[in-house]
């Protein structure tokens, strides 16, 4: 099955979209099958990955886009994903293997203008609908929006695990504690159906720090960050294995020419003046490609006989 990963922090502007986008573009270059699923309604990633013209033209067949799977004459998800996203000039697959559910602005309908007539919360039916595709791919990730409203609640129940995009700043600590509590909340509200359907038990993977800029003392902040971590864990509210990561995500002017010609990162290059933060994203990719690995790998209990060799 995938390992599906929600970016989510209820701080807003720490830069999940560029981390979201440019992690899910690096699994996909080093070979990985790749799903980004939009569940925010600012609709940057989905903006991103398909360009205005052609995010525009989508407009024109709402059932493509992630909210039709919630309305009353549901649409297949499976008819919502945009094959290998990212085009070059001819229209031809840039990336293959990088896939897109979009979303669009509507998105924020799914609060109180969509009607649930499922029988089950949103969060639930979603995570059904994604046992149908997932198999296609080695991650899904999740672009969540700054809050833990119904879209979010979605993407968190289907997930494994979650990271946390951040700034060096008191308002990403304020962010992460909010995270945390809210995520201890929401599992113990949707605790009957993740047992009855077998969801995922997500937990924080890590943290990522995004647009450091160069020069800047950030000892200060990532050590209260780092204090606050440690203290969930002590508390048994978070995996003892969640760390800061230390690849940092370098401020660069090359992420906002990126966003404006459609292009993750790492297909840039030298021409572009890019390649150190393009190189902070790969690293951050093959952090959470070990990671997760070593999560998936099965553990030896103390009874376990082992095979030697003489």
């Amino acid at each position: 099955m995938a390992t599906k990963i929600s970016f989510l922090n209820i701080k807003g502007g720490v830069g999940k979209t560029s981390l979201i986008v440019n992690v899910g573009a690096c699994l996909a270059y080093m070979g990985k099958r790749v799903l980004i699923v939009d569940f925010d309604a600012q609709s940057n990633a989905s903006i991103w990955l398909m360009r205005l013209d052609r995010w525009n033209g989508l407009n024109h067949h709402p059932e493509k886009f992630i909210l039709s799977v919630f309305q009353q004459n549901e649409h297949s998800i499976a008819d919502c994903i945009q094959k290998d996203v990212i085009k070059d000039s001819d229209d031809e697959a840039a990336l293959p293997g990088l896939d897109l559910i979009p979303a669009s602005f509507n998105l924020m309908d799914l609060e109180h203008e969509v009607a649930n007539e499922m029988g089950i919360p949103f969060y639930a039916h979603f995570f059904e609908q994604l046992q149908s595709i997932e198999d296609g791919y080695d991650f899904i990730l999740f672009d969540c929006p700054p809050n833990f409203f119904y879209s979010p609640q979605c993407a968190i129940f289907s997930s494994n695990w979650i990271l946390v995009p951040a700034n060096p700043d008191a308002l990403s600590i304020i962010g992460f504690h909010l995270l945390v509590e809210k995520l201890h909340k929401f599992k113990a509200e949707s605790s009957t159906y993740a047992e009855s359907l077998s969801s995922p038990n997500p937990d924080i993977l890590g943290i990522s720090l995004n647009s450091v800029k160069p020069g800047t003392r950030i000892d200060v902040p990532v050590e209260r960050l780092q204090a606050q971590l440690e203290r969930f864990i002590e508390q048994g509210r978070i995996s003892a294995k969640a760390s800061i990561f230390p690849e940092q995500i370098r401020h660069s002017v090359a992420v906002g020419r990126a966003v404006m010609q459609g292009m993750p990162m790492v297909l840039l290059g030298k021409s572009q003046g890019s390649m150190n933060v393009a190189e902070d994203f790969i690293k951050t990719a093959q952090r959470i490609l070990s990671l997760t690995t070593q999560a998936n790998e099965p553990q030896l209990s103390p009874d376990t006989p082992v095979n030697e060799t003489h």
